[in-house]
């Protein structure tokens, strides 16, 4: 074992010091792009995601449709969600006029509030669906 241990060692240590070995993470102007182990710093215009995008736009001409179609999903719902907690926010903390049953004169349940919400989703994306498809139930 202990031989083993200190031919690694010396193998450790030659090539450590050989001057024939790379560094993995070099510089931008100073690095040859020739070694396959080196890591890419984000400094060449080819690297990384302009690659990316350019292989996707060439593969698949319908991507930036496809792209520009789920960043406005995306934002829609961002838009819708941000409405429904400030409209939420605004009903629960709104003093109405007092009544026996609420004294306070605070909305009274919050989970009425969120199935209220909920329930109306339902009916939108079914009127939704309706008219997209001709029908909801449909195969």
């Amino acid at each position: 074992m202990s031989r083993r241990m200190a031919q690694n060692r010396n193998n450790k240590s030659t090539a450590e010091d050989s001057e024939d070995t790379k560094p993995l993470m070099t510089e931008a102007g100073n690095r040859p792009r020739s070694s396959s182990r080196d890591v890419p710093l984000g400094d060449d215009a080819n690297d990384g995601v302009n690659v990316f995008f350019a292989k996707a736009f060439a593969n698949n001409p319908e991507f930036f449709k496809q792209a520009t179609k789920f960043a406005a999903c995306f934002c829609g719902l961002q838009a819708s969600y941000l409405t429904w907690g400030y409209m939420q926010e605004l009903i629960m903390t709104t003093q109405f006029t007092p009544t026996e049953r609420v004294p306070s004169g605070k909305f009274p349940s919050a989970a009425f509030c969120v199935f209220s919400n909920r329930f109306l989703a339902v009916i939108v994306a079914a009127i939704a669906v309706r008219i997209k498809h001709g029908s909801i139930f449909s195969n």
